[in-house]
């Protein structure tokens, strides 16, 4: 039986300049007229057929046809068309589900190739991503749908040419609170979540604080371990050994003869490396450049704990460099990373260190204790500081009453 609903002015306008849009992709008039017989002036008359209508003219045979410009406002007036012609008291769970046409129609637009720069019209990422978000905010918190959504945004940034930076603050922060909420299962969660990290190709320190975050959570398995390492490894930053929280100490405990869990190990605790594991060949220069980097840093701490602070070129191991240059442009290179300050003087060949950063990596026992005693010794020190204050402030007065009187 033909259902009947009034409608706003508003509406029937949206409906016809959708048509209108349509005329101009087949340039025909046919569609927009067709349309208007589904209106009797303030009526519409079977509702759910000028649906289907809509639906089936939305195709992405269509809609790719349209500008870049053109494409997304369009996309939005279908959605709110084809939501405005549902059943009262339908859902947007129901309207919005995986298989629905919106969502259909939608990934079968998105492009199969990287648009070229020169090609204006040509539909970007980006505006296929901004419409799956439109999507996502429209479902309520636990929609299963929203999983499916989210794997829909990563497949796109993986296939384009779209920053990492476009998703990563907005993703990432939300990520699994997201999918809890969703109900999505804790395979799930792991599963997306090392999907989204792995999109990062500048391996940013951003993105290694949510691996970090995320893994105190979630205890990786042997997989997602070497996710991390190779994620890790592969990243600019050098100290990494703030990922190694009680989970991720467990996993490498675990999987200790592994050959790049074992790699690994030794390059976060400074020891001196000379190869690289198959798996990281395409790295291997940086990582031993790092590797250098922190290996100086053990270097220093381990001599710091009994109080050494200046060193002579002929101080640094041969292991490490092999000449006065080697060793000034590893010096230079650690300054920049931020885990060692200090004044070199070329004059003399010699380095003052005034602060080495030191790793703090759960489940390293002998190194943890070794910090302690230095901040222990370094308490001591400030103590007695302080007790012989009075007597330097006593003897400071002392000497400017006398040198007043004299």
């Amino acid at each position: 039986m033909a259902s009947v609903i009034v409608v706003d002015s508003e509406f029937k306008d949206s409906v016809l300049e959708y048509g209108q849009i349509i005329d101009g992709i087949n340039k025909s008039y046919d569609f927009s007229e067709s349309l208007k017989t589904f209106f009797n002036n303030d009526d519409i008359s079977n509702k759910k057929e000028l649906s289907k209508k809509i639906a089936e003219s939305s195709s992405a045979s269509n809609l790719t046809k349209l500008s870049d410009k053109e494409f997304e406002p369009t996309y939005n007036l279908i959605i709110y068309l084809l939501t405005q012609l549902e059943e009262p008291f339908t859902s947007y769970e129901q309207i919005f589900h995986k298989d629905s046409v919106i969502i259909k129609n939608l990934i079968e637009s998105t492009p199969t190739e990287k648009p070229s720069i020169r090609d204006r019209k040509a539909i970007k990422y980006t505006t296929i991503l901004s419409i799956f978000n439109t999507i996502f905010n429209f479902l309520p918190e636990t929609s299963s749908t929203r999983i499916f959504i989210i794997e829909c945004i990563l497949n796109v940034v993986e296939k384009s040419n779209v920053e990492f930076t476009f998703i990563q603050d907005s993703i990432g922060k939300n990520l699994d609170n997201w999918l809890k909420n969703a109900n999505a299962s804790e395979s799930e969660i792991k599963s997306i979540f090392w999907k989204f990290i792995t999109l990062d190709k500048l391996h940013s320190l951003k993105s290694l604080q949510l691996i970090k975050e995320f893994t105190s959570k979630y205890a990786p398995d042997l997989n997602e371990l070497y996710e991390l390492i190779q994620f890790a490894l592969k990243s600019e930053t050098a100290d990494v050994s703030f990922l190694i929280n009680n989970n991720v100490s467990k996993a490498i405990a675990a999987n200790k003869n592994d050959e790049l869990v074992s790699f690994f190990q030794s390059y976060v605790k400074g020891d001196i490396i000379k190869t690289v594991p198959s798996a990281l060949n395409q790295s291997s220069e940086d990582i031993l450049i790092k590797s250098k980097i922190l290996s100086l840093a053990r270097f220093f701490i381990e001599n710091d704990n009994n109080n050494k602070n200046v060193f002579k070129y002929t101080d640094i191991p041969s292991d490490l460099v092999t000449s006065n240059q080697d060793f000034e442009e590893l010096l230079i290179t650690s300054i920049k990373s931020g885990l060692i300050e200090g004044k070199l003087n070329q004059l003399d060949e010699s380095f003052h260190l005034t602060k080495v950063k030191r790793f703090i990596i759960a489940g390293d026992e002998e190194n943890l204790v070794k910090n302690w005693e230095y901040v222990r010794q370094a308490l001591v020190d400030w103590r007695i500081a302080l007790d012989n204050l009075d007597e330097i402030v006593n003897t400071s007065r002392e000497e400017i009453v006398s040198n007043n009187s004299n």
